[in-house]
């Protein structure tokens, strides 16, 4: 069988790939990798693999991601014989949608719907030409693509119906979940339907039995990090966040006056932007860094400081953007403004919606978190009489427990609320989609029957 290898970036993701070659005597055809900057691991090992599988695969494509990254690089793309027709272009309206969004995170200044479609046309056709030249029939990813050009062929490969093999991240100790397709399996409800939580739990291996009702060690060392990135209400935090302004400023402009002290950058922040000298991209980054600390202090202000967690509410952890698990697993609810109306308009009588931004979405070493809110998405949920806005440092634990249930996209607060007997109210593509006590919501109608349905379930 012939297949394509994408966003190959770590050393055991290639070592993978080695052993499934010499076991399954496969073909490769497509190689889609990391740079050397940005790969995790020894590079030497890469390129060693690289070079034994040309020799069984002479006509083998391999491309680097700053060939797909920088404009100067996709001018290139002209030259392949164009291969996509108007059928195709509208069959794929659902590839443009969300390829075009993930191009925020590689344009700090932005650029026009129209000069982003010409990029996805682009890059559209020459994947397709990619993929019938070469006769590809499979795709092996390690995580769901999440890069603007990466995404744009993965999502040819499911349309075309190739075959899939995905390995999906997610927060259980030391495994993953093993795909053939991009949705996670839904768990019939007859499935052990007359089991005890006892018998069930007799029937999970050891090792992943632990993994469940242990305290991930990856999420924790998230949540730690997360947690010393909050800046609180108050003069006092309102100045530190200034200072952690000026102190990144400062180091910014260090490293584009003098870049040689520093290791080679890709600039990918902004490389539809176009920008390839380092001085010119750090006082890009300063100046969105600005708006993005002017946001955190409009939040804090617009943050209730005395929330009364022994009222009726669904508490909503929302999502730090950009990443995967809003673009591409929250699908059309990426935009979580439309995931806290449908809530509003759904929740019973007198029933709140408390809403608390993620912690790391202020960063100020996250600056392409500018992107995704601005004052008008805050200012028009508060328009909602229902939705209250939560304090940065107000512990999520505790507004899991005494929630009525929990709603995201595909987060990690709705694994925390399912292992603490909380049902979940889901809009993306969670693995943890098939658990008993979730919901996918795809209206305020469907909102509405799993709030009530969810409410009458019992943990036990």
């Amino acid at each position: 069988m012939n297949y394509a290898f994408i966003d190959i970036a770590q050393e055991f993701q290639v070592l993978s790939l080695d052993k499934f070659l010499k076991t399954t005597g496969s073909k490769v055809s497509y190689i889609h990798s990391t740079s050397e900057v940005h790969f995790y691991g020894d590079f030497s090992i890469f390129e060693i693999f690289l070079k034994e599988i040309k020799k069984d695969n002479p006509t083998l494509v391999h491309k680097e991601v700053t060939e797909y990254l920088f404009l100067d690089n996709l001018k290139e793309l002209i030259k392949v014989p164009w291969v996509i027709s108007t059928s195709d272009l509208l069959n794929y309206k659902h590839i443009e949608s969300m390829s075009m969004r993930l191009m925020d995170r590689s344009s700090l200044i932005p650029i026009s719907g129209f000069s982003r479609r010409r990029i996805y046309l682009l890059l559209l056709n020459y994947f397709q030409y990619i993929i019938e030249n070469n006769n590809i029939e499979g795709l092996i990813v390690f995580d769901t693509p999440h890069s603007f050009h990466s995404h744009i062929f993965f999502e040819l490969c499911k349309y075309k119906k190739l075959k899939i093999i995905k390995m999906e991240y997610h927060f259980h100790n030391d495994y993953s979940l093993i795909l053939d397709r991009d949705l996670c399996p839904i768990v019939p409800k007859e499935y052990n339907q007359n089991t005890s939580i006892s018998e069930l739990e007799k029937l999970i291996p050891k090792g992943l039995f632990e993994s469940v009702y242990e305290n991930s060690k990856y999420l924790v060392s998230f949540k730690e990090k997360e947690t010393k990135a909050i800046v609180k209400k108050g003069i006092f935090s309102t100045f530190l966040l200034i200072f952690k302004y000026l102190d990144k400023c400062a180091k910014n402009l260090i490293m584009g006056v003098f870049p040689f002290l520093f290791k080679k950058e890709m600039l990918h922040f902004s490389s539809l932007n176009n920008i390839s000298n380092r001085l010119k991209y750090r006082l890009v980054l300063n100046g969105k860094l600005y708006k993005l600390v002017r946001l955190n202090i409009f939040y804090n202000k617009i943050a209730q400081k005395n929330i009364n967690i022994e009222d009726k509410f669904i508490f909503v952890g929302l999502h730090m953007q950009p990443e995967k698990t809003s673009q591409p697993m929250g699908e059309e609810y990426d935009n979580q403004l439309i995931m806290i109306k449908i809530l509003a308009d759904s929740a019973p009588e007198g029933c709140k919606i408390y809403v608390k931004e993620h912690p790391n979405q202020f960063n100020v070493k996250k600056v392409p978190n500018r992107h995704y809110r601005d004052k008008f998405f805050y200012e028009s949920l508060s328009e909602i009489k229902n939705v209250v806005f939560v304090p940065l440092e107000f512990d999520s634990l505790s507004l899991i427990d005494k929630s009525i249930m929990v709603a995201t996209v595909t987060g990690t607060s709705g694994w925390e609320a399912i292992t603490r007997s909380k049902a979940v109210l889901v809009f993306g593509n969670a693995y943890y989609v098939g658990c008993r006590a979730v919901r996918k919501i795809t209206s305020v109608e469907t909102c509405k029957i799993a709030i009530k349905e969810l409410l009458l379930l019992k943990s036990d």
